[in-house]
């Protein structure tokens, strides 16, 4: 599951966090990349807009390579 989250993370940041079951943390990277995607379409919150995107990307890739898998989890 870890290396489907990150590379649907790649694609698509959020849904990789969602995939590996962290809930809240993958629709907040959701949002916020959809805000960061609407400020990019003017020229003035691209400049703001860029800069969210990426680091919401960096983000959700993070979050989902450094979930703990159950069978560790139990040990």
């Amino acid at each position: 599951m870890k290396v489907l989250g990150i590379l649907v993370n790649i694609f698509l940041p959020g849904v990789g966090t969602l995939i590996v079951g962290k809930v809240v943390q993958g629709i907040i990277q959701i949002v916020l990349a959809i805000f960061a995607i609407a400020l990019g379409f003017t020229v003035f919150g691209a400049i703001i807009g860029i800069p969210i995107y990426l680091i919401v990307w960096i983000w959700a890739i993070v979050s989902a390579a450094t979930v703990v898998d159950r069978n560790q989890r139990n040990r």
